[in-house]
């Protein structure tokens, strides 16, 4: 039975999110959500409404169209970003007493099709731009120590050129069995391409493979293109 993207989201309000917070509790906190969608004019109206009405609590949102995305389904990812988990209990909060909230759930009925919803925690950042950049390469994987594979990760980005912005994300719920999404953006796909050939043709992406090689396992690698950014 497939879910509303308003009634998934009410769901997430449940404080259970605090028990697993640990070390993370003041780390930024996105809600990830693959929607399909078969009016991307009418739901792209349904955000703004969204982010110009009482709902709004400081947070941002981010649409992205899966320009290739393996066997998903999901024609394009919303996620939405918070300070910490604290933020997102407040905003939460907020938004599903707003009268905003109740006409987006409207707006979207019919328009959208609720296909997955992911919690992540930002582990690493480097780079900048991430904000203007239109184009994202998101390699999703299951990794059996995370602290080794953070540390080797960490590494092996501080060790090449880094012209766009790199971040490391724990998947901590709804993860499927993807535990970590590296994520690279680029101006653009073909810069975006370029930085990956250079990254990837690395004598450190060579040591870094050998060093996760027994502790990674990479599920998918999606490409996508930012459509619009709310709240900034």
């Amino acid at each position: 039975m497939k879910l509303s993207v308003t009634s998934a989201l009410r769901a997430g309000v449940a404080t259970v999110f605090l028990w697993f917070a640990g070390s993370a509790a003041a780390q930024p906190v996105e809600a990830v959500l693959g929607v399909k969608v078969n009016n991307p004019g009418a739901f792209l109206a349904a955000m703004e409404m969204l982010y110009q009405s009482d709902a709004f609590d400081d947070q941002t949102a981010t649409v992205w169209a899966a320009v290739a995305d393996g066997s998903s389904p999901a024609t394009h990812t919303v996620v939405v970003e918070y300070d910490d988990f604290a933020h997102y209990d407040r905003s939460i909060e907020n938004r599903n007493a707003s009268r905003g909230w109740a006409r987006f759930g409207t707006m979207v009925t019919g328009v959208t099709e609720l296909m997955s919803t992911r919690m992540a925690v930002q582990l690493l950042v480097r780079g900048s731009g991430w904000r203007d950049h239109g184009a994202l390469v998101a390699t999703a994987m299951s990794v059996s120590d995370p602290e080794a594979y953070g540390e080797a990760f960490a590494e092996w980005i501080d060790a090449v050129d880094n012209p766009g912005s790199i971040r490391l994300m724990e998947m901590r719920f709804g993860g499927e069995g993807t535990t970590h999404v590296a994520l690279l953006s680029g101006p653009n796909a073909a810069s975006l391409n370029a930085s990956l050939d250079d990254m990837i043709g690395s004598d450190a992406y060579a040591e870094f493979a050998e060093k996760v090689a027994d502790i990674r396992q990479i599920r998918t690698v999606s490409m996508l293109r930012r459509v619009r950014t709310y709240g900034e």
